[in-house]
């Protein structure tokens, strides 16, 4: 999927329970991650990225007898076995099974390939910092709601779009990464100097959704953040978010979704456009006196 599919189609209070069987689903791909992919400092080898062209979900390459991917269909919601040619090894549809079963099934196919699978074990986040669910608690999945899927699936398909655009055009950018814990999509962007003694970044961002918005949107937000006092105007009818965290702002249900797919292009692209140069700007590193 190589350009931009109109979205806001679908109120975002009819996103909120697909996104959360996309959410638990994900974590099969973060756990093998986790337990077989090599350690990276940043945790990235638990991480997921959209792979454009098979149009999935998918994680870390893992080195083995026969080498391989776990990915996930977010529209059937199927767990995928990957070979280093992007093959399919095995499928398995997560609909009416648990996460228990979906476990048992991932660790029977990957002792196959020469791993030991048995070290693969959900992970583990804070209570109050990971969205509870039926499916934690023995419920089946379910993927009756294609439609919802598929539009959230375009969110992340088009946000990838425009941050590889921005990834190739970004000096010190790291690769777009889907992280397990809030679901969400960013690079992140390492800035030359200091402020307050930390180094300068700038986060560029797709939530699906979470405490602070109930729907999906997009954000950048530059650290050590900014005096919230008088941040400037931004493009694309975004807004500063200053409560808790402070960053730019443009939540989905401010898309024109009677518009044109290319027009909510341009309206992102704006906003984030505007919004990355202006965090830039607000982070002026400190003289090497003042370091």
């Amino acid at each position: 999927m190589n350009e931009w599919q109109a979205i806001a189609k679908i109120p975002p209070a009819e996103l909120v329970e697909s996104r959360l069987q996309l959410h638990y689903a994900i974590q099969f791909i973060a756990a093998t991650g986790a337990a077989l992919a090599e350690p990276l400092p940043d945790y990235s080898h638990t991480s997921l990225a959209w792979h454009p062209v098979l149009e999935v979900f998918v994680g870390s390459a893992i080195q083995a007898a026969k080498p391989f991917q776990v990915a996930l269909d977010p529209v059937s919601l199927t767990l995928i076995v990957l070979d280093q040619q992007s093959e399919t090894i095995a499928s398995f549809p997560l609909p009416e099974k648990t996460m228990a079963a979906g476990l048992i099934w991932l660790q029977q196919e990957l002792s196959q390939l020469g791993v030991d699978a048995s070290k693969i074990v959900f992970l583990d986040y804070p209570h109050d910092d990971f969205p509870d669910h039926p499916l934690a608690h023995g419920a089946d999945f379910d993927a009756s709601q294609p439609l919802v899927l598929s539009e959230l699936t375009n969110y992340y398909a088009n946000t990838d779009l425009l941050f590889q655009a921005i990834i190739a055009t970004t000096e010190d950018a790291t690769a777009a990464r889907i992280w397990p814990h809030h679901f969400d999509m960013a690079t992140l962007i390492m800035l030359p100097g200091t402020k307050n003694g930390s180094p300068l970044t700038v986060g560029v961002g797709l939530s699906p959704g979470d405490t602070s918005y109930h729907e999906p949107y997009w954000y950048v937000s530059p650290y050590p953040y900014p005096d919230a006092v008088s941040l400037p105007a931004l493009d694309g009818h975004g807004f500063w978010h200053t409560q808790h965290w402070v960053g730019a702002v443009l939540p989905a249900s401010r898309l024109a979704e009677s518009v044109s797919a290319e027009a909510q292009q341009q309206q992102v692209e704006a906003f984030l456009h505007t919004a990355l140069s202006t965090s830039i700007a607000l982070l002026k590193p400190e003289s090497p006196a003042e370091v």
